[in-house]
């Protein structure tokens, strides 16, 4: 795509991101439902969360957690996230007085963790010490 077609689509740096916010979420989507055989409505909060898990237990790219980040400071970004969080992931509101939703937020925080491992820590971590981790986190549900 020539510049002129980048700038014909999107006619702001705003739009790009937008558009770029919106593209990654999307995929995001396609990839739980593909994991988890159906679209969230169709599925029950476990069958989401261990969606979640599986499709976090690889290590995020740089170019993830950038926009990530990216997708914090701006509510228009984080809209677009927050949709998809709300169909497959767990939701904090009642952790502190359920002890099933306590569970289901720890693993989505392990899971989140586990995607976010090799940038925060020296070494990173093999594809046989993921699938051990996946699997215990996968026994947690």
């Amino acid at each position: 795509m020539s510049k002129s077609g980048i700038v014909y689509h999107f006619p702001s740096r705003h739009e790009i991101m937008r558009g770029i916010h919106q593209h990654m979420a999307d995929q995001w989507e396609r990839e739980l439902e593909e994991v988890a055989g159906a679209p969230a409505e169709s599925l029950s909060g476990s069958q989401r969360l261990r969606a979640v898990v599986l499709s976090l237990n690889r290590s995020a790219t740089k170019a993830d957690l950038l926009l990530e980040v990216d997708a914090r400071g701006q509510p228009e970004f984080a809209e677009i996230w927050r949709q998809v969080d709300d169909r497959w992931a767990p939701s904090p509101q009642n952790i502190e007085h359920d002890d099933d939703a306590r569970r289901d937020y720890l693993v989505q925080l392990l899971a989140d963790g586990l995607w976010t491992h090799d940038y925060v820590h020296e070494t990173p971590l093999t594809p046989s010490q993921r699938k051990v981790l996946t699997e215990a986190i996968l026994q947690m549900l």
